[in-house]
């Protein structure tokens, strides 16, 4: 086999694989299934390349499970068509009279340039800042590639994120500094990605990434590579960061309309514990992140201070074991101390979970309460030195 002369971008369609071909070798077009074959890096199914195939030389959307015999009934169409008028009828041409003639699809058809189309379609699919593809896009390509890992039974993630303080860039340097961070961060993203992946800003400063044939694993391993090369963008010397929510196919979601939902509640999560992270998702029943934290817990009482250690934080609450019998929905002020760093804060938290675990030793789950801004900012900054001390984090949602 000879040697692949196209070379694929990032997130390149095979649709727009396909019209490059044809551009490039317009006089044998019947080949144009062996050519794309050689560009190993789409790893399409034979159907589902007969079905872009069509789609590009229609814009008819054929069912894969139809499309390799449709395509067997075009080919037999164009030899008929060349024997009766006594030369070559194209692949084009072949495919107009079938789908007007014979699979009667197109009751109107209108000649255009191919490049002219192309060129039209970009306009309404691709974004014209950041040149990532639309939300017009990403929605149709989330049900394509959905269906195609469910047929196929492949593994299948979205990750949708989010760039970390973008109103304050916005309101500190400006709308058009903002927009060159928007520039720069999609740069960064295609830059990370394999030429099966979909990236698209979808609204605002929230893009998303659609990863075909990769688990909840793989994913997590390229949105970091992806996040690491976010912060490579200063703004005043300082990085940018970046927050993201991960969903995969089939370990965590069963129906396409939950990936983005359920991706977006895992960004929300990592929002609100901390930022400048990308979180799984997950369908167990606690609402945030929690990791592994040996916190001095100090509950102030008015007639004495009890002293007890954490077992775990998350952004919303606390756990800790105590030989006290404290009674559930009772309400204390807390002071959380970090022993190595020495960071503090105060707090209200209120007991929700009770388990005794011996004689007078009782397992307890507190939920914080009325944080102002400054303690809600010293819980996100305790809540990450734990996060990055903890060895194997727990993520739920």
């Amino acid at each position: 086999m000879r040697k692949n002369k196209h070379t694929g971008l990032p997130g390149q369609r095979i649709e727009d694989t396909i019209m490059a071909i044809l551009e490039e070798d317009p006089c044998h077009e019947d080949l144009i299934i062996q050519k794309i074959k050689e560009n190993q890096f789409h790893n399409l199914e034979d159907a589902q390349i007969h079905s872009a195939l069509l789609r590009v030389l229609s814009s008819l959307e054929i069912p894969e499970n139809e499309s390799i015999s449709v395509w067997q009934e075009i080919i037999e169409n164009k030899n008929k068509l060349t024997h009766c008028l006594g030369r070559s009828v194209g692949i084009r041409i072949a495919t107009l009279d079938y789908f007007t003639n014979i699979n009667k699809k197109i009751k109107n058809p209108k000649i255009i340039e191919m490049k002219l189309f192309a060129e039209t379609e970009k306009l309404i699919l691709v974004d014209e800042l950041t040149r990532l593809y639309n939300r017009r896009h990403f929605e149709t390509a989330l049900v394509r590639e959905f269906k195609q890992s469910t047929r196929y039974n492949q593994n299948l993630s979205l990750l949708i994120i989010d760039i970390d303080d973008f109103k304050k860039i916005n309101d500190t340097y400006g709308h058009t500094t903002g927009d060159e961070i928007l520039a720069k961060v999609a740069k960064q993203i295609t830059s990370c990605l394999r030429i099966e992946d979909t990236a698209c800003r979808i609204g605002g400063e929230e893009f998303a990434v659609i990863f075909p044939q990769t688990n909840e694993e793989q994913a997590l391993i390229a949105s970091e590579k992806l996040l690491e090369a976010c912060r490579k963008i200063k703004l005043s010397e300082k990085p940018v960061t970046i927050s993201g929510g991960i969903v995969s196919y089939p370990e965590k979601v069963k129906t396409c309309s939950e990936m983005y939902d359920l991706a977006d509640r895992a960004l929300y999560t990592a929002k609100q514990s901390g930022k400048n992270q990308i979180v799984a998702y997950s369908n167990e029943k606690r609402s945030s992140l929690r990791f592994d934290a040996n916190l001095e817990l100090l509950f102030i009482l008015p007639d004495k201070t009890m002293k007890t250690i954490s077992k775990n934080i998350s952004v919303t609450g606390i756990a800790f074991d105590t030989e006290e019998d404290i009674s559930l929905n009772e309400s204390f002020d807390v002071k959380l101390r970090e022993s190595e760093s020495n960071k503090e804060m105060n707090a209200k938290i209120k007991v929700i979970r009770k388990e005794e675990i011996g004689i007078h030793r009782f397992h307890m789950g507190a939920e914080f309460l009325d944080l102002s801004p400054e303690d809600q900012s010293k819980l996100s900054d305790l809540y990450t030195l734990q996060r990055f001390q903890s060895e194997i984090p727990s993520i739920v949602i």
